[in-house]
């Protein structure tokens, strides 16, 4: 009977103690076998994750060598000669596929409790899809390896930061390709001074392109702020640039073309014998269509309907990502009936002058389908004689927009026009496309164009609105119509 109860009371005790520790010693295995779940039960665990602040790091550091789990899998490691220096490493720890995995995230104090927290947030959103996060490190680290000049750095940054995020990474490339790597781009990263940069910037500069000098110090600065943040470089060459030394403070442009200077500009485009009919017709185009330089240059002809008198503009081939048709004048009309012959049966309507099949004996293929961005940039600067203040293709829409002001069009039309979208309420509200006012201003500018274009001499147009709303009438000294405002011949000089 003695035994029994001695035996009962056993058995009574060990199962108290087991029912009572169980689910902690069930719960801290499962923790000791995913790091990164979190255990509820430990009131005391999840308050000091929740007070953990940098003070709390730099205690644990004076206490020697740690490996403190901060949550979540996220833990601060230092051993202890790294500890007396006030250093520690983030450690991400987690399970995936079934396998225990550690992945560093960077340097304490370098990256801060605050960074590391974020920076495990979005790797362990990697994980939950099934994303070995070490292995994808490992993978780049080896990739940096095959990849060891600043020419690779840059392609690396670009993959990685530019191409998913840019909606134009095309326009990041081209700096990159054009202004940078030409200079440094066969220099080690770790070789890179800020002579180096300096004279990227100076070559930039002396082609006189200040806003892209700025362009291609911002790109470099975060370039090589990369290679830091990854420990590949120990400076960023580029981090005590400012704009001044680059092209300075960049001021919106107001250059505008006057009449006058528009016809002198069509004087030098017939003078100039390697400038060339296809670029002639494409600077009265821009003008006359007002849209960007290479939503034009980049089209395609079944985007126009010339029966129809439209061009119909998609939304992923503009800036705005605003789609728009817009009307064809009759003037417009015969010019692009002559692009259309000198363009060969091509796709585009201004493709590409030369067809590019190999470069230094390797197989090459064209950059673009079409005409490149820097062909009429090059072909204005062969103008001759053309004696006016410097003006840029951007320029021409500008230009448009002022002489339409001068033709008396209301502001909406001429805002629609350039495909700009109205702003606050207006824009909210007025969903009007104002095809027919465009088509009756665009009308009358494609006509000014017209008669500027094809008068090699003569007296310099002005311009008069007709009586009847929406008319507008270009006027020259032959006289003027009746109803018009007053308009003034001002003979050319010889």
């Amino acid at each position: 009977m003695k035994r029994t109860s001695f035996l009962g009371c056993s058995v009574g005790f060990v199962w108290g103690f087991l029912w009572g520790e169980l689910p902690h010693l069930t719960m801290r295995n499962f923790l000791h076998r995913n790091p990164t779940a979190s255990y509820d039960g430990d009131a005391k665990l999840d308050k000091r994750k929740k007070l953990l602040t940098d003070r709390g790091l730099k205690a644990w550091l004076a206490n020697g060598a740690t490996d403190h789990a901060v949550g979540e899998g996220l833990t601060f490691v230092a051993s202890a000669k790294s500890a007396r220096e006030g250093k520690a490493s983030w450690i991400l720890r987690f399970r995936v596929h079934g396998r225990s995995r550690e992945k560093v995230l960077g340097r304490y104090p370098e990256l801060t409790l605050k960074q590391a927290r974020e920076q495990a947030r979005k790797d362990r959103a990697l994980i939950e899809r099934g994303v070995d996060v070490a292995a994808a490190k490992q993978v780049e680290k080896a990739k940096l390896g095959e990849v060891p000049t600043v020419r690779d750095l840059g392609q690396l940054w670009y993959e990685r930061y530019i191409e998913p995020r840019y909606k134009h990474p095309s326009v990041v490339a081209r700096v990159l390709k054009k202004h940078i790597y030409p200079v440094i781009g066969a220099l080690t990263p770790k070789d890179v001074q800020p002579m180096h940069v300096d004279r990227v910037l100076m070559r930039i500069v002396a082609n006189g392109a200040p806003t892209v000098a700025n362009d291609a110090l911002l790109y470099l600065n975060r370039m090589f702020k990369m290679a830091v943040r990854n420990h590949w470089i120990e400076r960023n060459p580029a981090a005590d640039f400012e704009l001044a030394d680059a092209g300075g403070p960049e001021v919106p442009r107001e250059r505008a073309l006057a009449v006058e200077e528009i016809e002198q500009l069509a004087s030098s485009m017939r003078d100039t014998p390697n400038f060339g009919r296809i670029n002639e017709l494409a600077v009265w185009l821009l003008l006359a269509l007002c849209v960007r330089k290479m939503e034009l240059l980049s089209a395609r002809w079944d985007a126009f309907d010339l029966e129809a008198g439209i061009w119909t503009l998609q939304k992923e081939r503009t800036k705005t990502k605003t789609a728009i048709v817009i009307p064809l004048a009759d003037t417009v009309l015969e010019w692009l009936k002559e692009v259309r012959v000198l363009s060969c049966g091509s796709l585009h309507v201004f493709p590409a002058r030369r067809l590019v099949r190999s470069r230094l004996g390797q197989p090459k293929v064209n950059r673009f389908p079409h005409v490149g961005p820097d062909t009429l940039n090059v072909a204005l600067k062969r103008l001759e004689v053309l004696d006016i203040e410097h003006f840029t293709v951007h320029d021409m829409r500008r230009t448009a927009r002022t002489n339409m002001a001068r033709l008396g069009v209301d502001r909406f039309v001429a805002e629609r026009a350039l495909n700009h979208k109205l702003k606050n309420v207006e824009g909210i509200y007025d969903r009007h496309d104002y095809f027919s006012e465009r088509l009756t201003a665009l009308q009358a500018w494609a006509r000014l164009l017209d008669s500027i274009a094809n008068t090699p001499t003569g007296p310099t147009t002005r311009v008069g609105r007709g009586a009847r709303s929406g008319e507008f009438i270009p006027v020259t000294e032959a006289g003027r119509r009746p109803g018009t405002t007053t308009i003034e011949t001002v003979p050319r000089r010889k």
